[in-house]
Formats: C-alpha cells, structure tokens, sequence
C-alpha cells in the first residue's frame, strides 16, 4: 500500500515538473516572440524615418572619420561634448567633403546673415527656413552615441521654440548674398578650410541646425544628426573610408583672398554696443581695482 502511495506521489511531482516546464518553455516563447516584433516594429520605424526624401547638404553625407591632425577620430565629427573627454564641445557636425564640393540648401529659405570670421567659422552664412519643413524629415527615434558624450539638444533647448536655422561654414566660395531666397537641392556654395579649419588634415563642411542665430557653446544649438542620416565611421564602405584616409594625408589651407568683398562681422553684430558694454566692463574692473587697493591702504594702517 505504501509503496503505490510513493508511486504515486513521484508520478505527480514528475507530472507538475514536466508541466511547470512547458508552461516555462511556453513563457520564454512568447517573450522572445514579443520581442522581436517590437525589435522589428523599431526597426521598421527607423527604417521608415530614414527613407524619407531629404536633399542632404552634401551629396552621400559621411562623417569626417579624421580630427584635424590627421588622427582616426570618427566621434570628433559628433555634436556634442564630443571632444578632449567632454572638456570641450561641438556646436554642429562636421561632414566629410574635398574643398570644392557643392553645397546644397536642403531647404527652401532665405539667406539672413553671411560674412568671415577669420579665426572660427571662416566664410560662413545663416539659412533661415520654415521648421515644418524641418519637423517633416525629423528622425523622432534616433539615439545619440552616449560613449561619444553626443548630445541631441544645447542645454537650454524648449521644445515650443521652433528650429529654423541653418548654418554652413568653412566655406571657400558662396552662390548667394543676404536676402536671397533659395530652393531646395539648389547649389548654394563650394566647401573649403577658411577660418579655423585652415591647416586641417580633415577637409569637411561644418553643419549646424538651431532655434537661434546666435549662442556661446551648445546654446541654441540641435544635433544635426536628429535630422540627416549621415554616415557615421562604423556604417563607412571600405572605399568610402579609403577616400578619407588619402585625403587626411595632406593638409588643406585656406586660398589667399577668399574673405576679400565680404563682412567680417555679422550684420547683427553692434558696434555701438559692444563697445558701450567693453567701456562698462573696463570700468568694473578699474571700480573693483581701486576698491581692492583702497582695502589694502586700510589694513596696513
């Protein structure tokens, strides 16, 4: 009698065992199952974003893969804190391109500000265009590479603030002057190495999108890559990356005369003021002087 109780017993635990291991088995399936439709939902969403027809700035947009020596530094390009570990940051993006590739306006807008900055951004200028036109080509899932330290907005970014700026720099020749109004996919300049880019080992088209003209750091600033599929190191074709490579082997220098006819400040830029606020500042600091040596005077007596 007990030796059929014991049978018994045995045969149910074997039993609930075998049946706690399909259920198991069955749970497994169905999270596996789960995932990857929503791993193929993503990627049919990030598919779909980046099918969508955009005019880039360049044609087949790369990411600069060297730094400005000539060291392989794909993440240099980034925006962001991308630079000397986060020490110092990106304002844009920097896009691979030999001096002397088109530029395009990826959309339509018109010409707002244009002059040489010949220790930054070299000959440079502001397309303002609709931010609808924008928001229609945004990429609403793109990750930025947190390794890199990228960033997808400046620090003080509002969403209710619309974007609609567009800024091409180190230029070294430009198809418009302030106030034209341009068509998307239309040739608007060549790309170059003028201001602080003269010198580079990296030749590329510096790109930035913001909400406002003008900001210190990220101020005002976007990640260009939340709008543009540009390739970045790792997504290179062997020639792609080839190409990059031969041309990091020469060092690219501004021509003579490329600022000659232009504005060196921005029209935005008010003399007046800047120099009514230089006269203020030196006049706090001479304030604080006098005060500092009126505090020694005090104590020695």
């Amino acid at each position: 009698m007990d030796e059929s109780k014991n049978f018994i017993n045995k045969k149910n635990i074997i039993i609930v065992g075998v049946v706690a291991f399909i259920v198991l088995v069955i749970i497994i399936l169905m999270l596996t199952f789960n995932s990857t439709n929503k791993n193929k939902k993503n990627n049919n969403v990030f598919e779909e974003e980046d099918n969508i027809f955009r005019i880039n700035p360049v044609k087949n947009p790369q990411l600069a893969y060297y730094n400005f020596r000539g060291e392989e530094y794909p993440d240099w390009s980034k925006f962001g804190r991308v630079r000397s570990n986060g020490l110092r940051v990106h304002q844009g993006v920097d896009i691979f391109a030999e001096p002397g590739t088109d530029v395009y306006a990826v959309a339509d807008g018109k010409v707002v500000d244009l002059y040489v900055d010949k220790t930054g951004y070299g000959l440079n200028f502001y397309l303002e265009v609709n931010p609808a036109d924008l928001e229609k080509i945004k990429r609403k899932h793109y990750k930025p590479k947190e390794s890199a330290r990228e960033q997808l907005y400046g620090p003080n970014y509002n969403p209710a603030l619309p974007i609609k700026y567009i800024r091409y720099a180190h230029l070294s020749e430009v198809k418009v002057k302030i106030g034209d109004e341009v068509k998307a996919g239309q040739v608007i300049a060549k790309t170059g190495t003028t201001g602080n880019a003269s010198g580079t080992h990296a030749p590329h088209l510096h790109f930035e999108i913001a909400f406002e003209m003008r900001g210190k750091g990220l101020i005002n600033r976007v990640d260009p890559e939340m709008y543009f599929k540009i390739k970045n190191g790792n997504n290179l074709t062997k020639d792609e990356k080839k190409i990059q490579t031969e041309k990091s082997k020469t060092q690219w220098f501004e021509p003579k005369g490329y600022d000659i006819g232009f504005r060196t400040k921005s029209i935005f830029f008010n003399k007046e003021k800047e120099e009514k606020n230089l006269k203020g500042l030196k006049e706090e600091h001479k304030f604080e002087k006098n005060k500092r040596n009126a505090q020694k005077i005090s104590r020695r007596k």
